[in-house]
């Protein structure tokens, strides 16, 4: 099929979850103590934050994964609904029940996680999921797995997508603690585009210097990584070139969803053929523009978030952004 026919530019598979946010003075929580909640919201949550980020930015997207037939699943789907998600190929499974991750953020800005991850029961990459990958445009998945079958689930997600000419992304984030994680380094050797913090380009590659981290991830075969520094920014890298994007100076309000938002951008820019310097500037301005916002899920920031940031710290919108 000729690329141009393809029916979903973007494919997101698993780790589709609700999320519980709750804000609270300071940790740690003590049992028996009783806290006041400052902010409590349940919303959609996990690699949904980059499907709404990415539909934000005008980009078609397609949930593919499950939720159970509970009051979590239905806060997913109808949420990935409301923000333009398709999720005709979104499985709502009777005897299942959604993962939920409860979400924390003390007073400075840094969340804790409860994970509860449920009982999903389809746990192998369907036929369904595999045609929609093939057929798109772009693929993304990240690096959290709720079961040992995942990874296997995830791989083949990106194999699928390979084998089709898909543009790729991936962002192992922090990982399972409860598994091996050494399969997010074939999943790197599976993608385009790369995304990760310097705590998890450590973890998975064992260098703390920025450009030993970035070719060690292009020896492994990513071709372009962007590596997110928090307030420092930005440093993205494609072959030999290398862009840095300074932190901004914005009030922090919530780091959660931040490097989610970041991934929707990187999808919208990459796919529009963004050059570097710009790419480094959208998604160093959408990350910004996250940690200004308590929460996640529809909490995410608006292009006209984005587009201040932008314009306050010298660069043009319209250059960066989709115009309707």
């Amino acid at each position: 099929m000729a690329k141009e026919t393809k029916e979903m530019k973007l494919n997101i598979l698993g780790d589709l979850i609700a999320d519980i946010g709750m804000r609270l003075q300071k940790f740690p929580v003590q049992a028996r103590d009783i806290h006041r909640l400052s902010y409590m919201e349940v919303g959609p949550g996990g690699a949904c934050n980059v499907a709404i980020m990415a539909a934000r930015f005008g980009v078609p997207v397609g949930a593919l994964g499950e939720v159970g037939d509970d009051g979590f699943g239905l806060v997913v789907r109808e949420g990935l609904r409301r923000e333009g998600v398709d999720i005709a190929q979104f499985l709502v499974s009777p005897e299942a029940h959604t993962p939920v991750a409860g979400v924390i953020v003390d007073q400075d800005s840094e969340p804790g996680y409860l994970g509860y991850p449920g009982s999903l029961q389809h746990r192998s990459l369907l036929p369904a999921w595999k045609a929609a990958i093939e057929n798109g445009q772009a693929f993304f998945a990240d690096g959290w797995a709720e079961y040992p079958e995942s990874p296997a689930l995830i791989l083949a997600g990106f194999e699928a997508a390979r084998a089709a000419g898909v543009t790729t992304f991936f962002d192992p984030g922090p990982g399972n603690p409860d598994m091996d994680n050494g399969w997010h380094l074939q999943a790197i050797a599976m993608s385009n585009v790369v995304l990760m913090n310097r705590r998890e380009a450590l973890r998975l590659t064992g260098l703390g210097d920025d450009e030993a981290v970035v070719k060690a991830l292009q020896e492994i075969g990513a071709e372009l990584i962007l590596l997110k520094r928090g307030e420092l920014g930005l440093l993205a890298a494609r072959g030999d070139e290398r862009v840095q994007a300074p932190g901004l100076d914005v009030e922090a309000k919530d780091a959660t969803g931040a490097g989610d938002s970041v991934a929707g951008a990187m999808i919208y820019g990459v796919l529009h053929g963004l050059p570097l310097q710009k790419l480094a500037a959208l998604g160093n301005a959408t990350g910004a523009a996250k940690v200004q916002n308590i929460g996640t899920g529809h909490n995410m920031p608006t292009l006209q978030q984005i587009a201040a940031l932008l314009q306050a710290n010298g660069d043009d919108p319209s250059l960066h952004l989709p115009q309707h």
